[in-house]
């Protein structure tokens, strides 16, 4: 019984512990893997553009709160108009008031969309440039998305060569 108890606690703590990183066979000469999204996550600038996304989604959030906030008090002081004011007269200023906060977030959004596409410009320019460099010393061949493989072995993965090379060509983006 208690061999079994042994056995028993053996298996669970295999099966309880993470796998061990399996290579995929030999490395195949001119193949290179590259994970584009994990490239720029781990570089200084994917790591700025996401703060400065973070506070920028904050800075309008706080904004928009604060002016929703008036047009809403107008809604509230028109509801209370609402017996005092011809019907036709009230679903006019209630549209134009709905069209206000309407045109509000699609100016938030425009702002945020406009500020995102600046900043991974000048991601994509730094990781192109980044990429050229490693691929050509690395003589890759062919270069493929990482992220779609079940398997690679790690010496072809330029992931980590991308990024750091990022870092030397751009630390950090600017959204403004």
């Amino acid at each position: 019984m208690r061999s079994f108890t042994l056995s028993a606690a053996l298996v669970l703590t295999c099966v309880a512990s993470p796998a061990a990183a399996q290579t995929f066979g030999p490395p195949i000469a001119g193949l290179c893997l590259l994970s584009r999204d994990g490239a720029i996550s781990a570089s200084r600038a994917g790591q700025s553009l996401q703060g400065q996304l973070q506070q920028l989604q904050s800075s309008l959030s706080g904004e928009l709160a604060q002016r929703r906030g008036a047009i809403e008090q107008q809604q509230r002081a028109l509801a209370a108009r609402q017996n005092a004011t011809a019907p036709i007269e009230y679903q006019r200023q209630q549209a134009a008031l709905a069209q206000q906060l309407q045109v509000l977030d699609q100016q938030q959004n425009a702002r945020f969309i406009a500020a995102q596409q600046r900043g991974q410009q000048q991601i994509d320019q730094a990781l192109g440039t980044a990429l050229g460099r490693v691929v050509s010393r690395n003589a890759c061949s062919v270069v493929m998305e990482r992220d779609n493989s079940y398997g690679w072995n790690n010496a072809m993965d330029i992931t980590p060569a991308v990024a750091r090379e990022m870092d030397g060509i751009l630390q950090a983006v600017t959204l403004r």
